[in-house]
């Protein structure tokens, strides 16, 4: 029984043979083009020639089949290689290929490039989270065409890179406006903190909506491509003579923050409860503005050592301290008590009511 033997045809082509059987068809490749080099490209006659084509001025590196690191070149510069497999890889992106004596391999690439307003980074991940590349804002990044999804301040956007193509992804601007230099922090829709900054400095994010929180208070901000979206605090202010603090809740009593006396804290506007040795105001917030509340303060002097109490007029003890020791409050009438001895004392704004004695 004679064997059977698949027909082959022999092209000659300047000088060299290729073989192929009927069935033998080059794997068709979406990145590189195969052409024969010139006799005068300057390369042993056992090599092949490696370009990888790309819109920066990154490197790509050369990996033979073992995953051994056998050399690298800037884009758009050649390459001699032995004849083999390789794997070509462009900030951590990967692309496979053959070459084969006398021939050059031109594969090109695909460029990302995500801008912004901001100077900040963006980062670009693969299917299964591992990082391929970074950058920042309005530079772009040279990648092997993939699925990828870009990061940019814990946002995130899948995308599309396709060969010999640039594919642009715009940012939004954040920022929010502020006096006290404090820090705001960004939100997602489930709670999950983004990034925060100061009060005057922006941030990137890719379009969405965002919560806004400045020292628990909140506001809801939408972030659009190219688009700059501002918000704007106002501060509250209580001035006094003493080192102690003032405390800011809500109108349901839920703390928000406290400061030192001299000392502001910016809030998104809205109504407001301030604290202060147990005496309460109320003030509104209001955006771009500072409400400055003044207290006055209270001492009991003398020779002894003991504390004296401060309580209102209904007998509610506010604060006690040390003789010759001050105490702030805001503006109203007081009971001052050391022992069970009283006196009333009146303050007034940026006042210091000084009492020598008790009855």
């Amino acid at each position: 029984m004679k064997q059977a033997y698949k027909p082959l045809f022999l092209f000659t082509v300047i000088g060299m043979s290729c073989f192929y059987s009927c069935d033998e068809k080059p794997a068709p490749d979406p990145c590189c083009v195969f052409s024969e080099l010139p006799a005068t490209s300057g390369i042993g006659s056992n090599e092949g020639m490696l370009q990888v084509e790309g819109k920066t001025s990154a490197y790509f590196y050369v990996f033979d089949a073992s995953g051994k690191k056998v050399n690298y070149q800037t884009l758009n510069k050649s390459l001699a290689l032995n004849p083999g497999k390789y794997q070509i890889r462009v900030n951590n992106s990967t692309h496979d290929v053959e070459i084969k004596s006398g021939i050059l391999a031109k594969c090109s690439t695909a460029t990302l490039l995500v801008t912004g307003k901001t100077n900040e980074y963006y980062y670009v991940m693969d299917s299964l989270s591992e990082q391929l590349s970074y950058d920042v804002l309005g530079k772009a990044v040279t990648l092997f065409p993939s699925l990828v999804k870009v990061k940019v301040n814990n946002t995130e956007l899948p995308v599309e890179v396709k060969v010999n193509q640039t594919t642009e992804v715009k940012t939004g601007t954040l920022i929010v406006r502020g006096t006290t230099g404090e820090y705001y922090y960004v939100l997602d829709a489930m709670n999950k903190q983004l990034n925060y900054n100061t009060l005057e400095k922006p941030l990137a994010f890719l379009p969405g909506a965002y919560k806004i929180k400045m020292n628990k208070t909140s506001l809801e901000a939408e972030v659009k491509a190219e688009k700059i979206t501002e918000l704007a605090t106002g501060s509250i202010l209580v001035n006094g003579s003493t080192n102690e603090y003032y405390y800011v809740s809500d109108t349901l009593g839920n703390a928000l923050n406290h400061q030192n006396l001299n000392e502001p804290l910016s809030f998104f506007p809205g109504n407001v409860q301030i604290k202060l040795n147990n005496t309460l105001m109320n003030a509104r917030v209001i955006k771009g503005e500072t409400i400055e509340l003044q207290t006055g303060s209270i001492v009991l002097t003398g020779s002894g050592t003991g504390y004296y109490y401060v309580l209102d007029l209904t007998g509610n003890s506010l604060n006690h301290n040390t003789m010759n020791k001050s105490l702030s409050f805001f503006p109203s009438e007081y009971v001052v008590k050391l022992g069970e001895n009283t006196g009333k004392a009146i303050v007034s704004p940026g006042k210091l009511t000084s009492i020598s004695s008790l009855k």
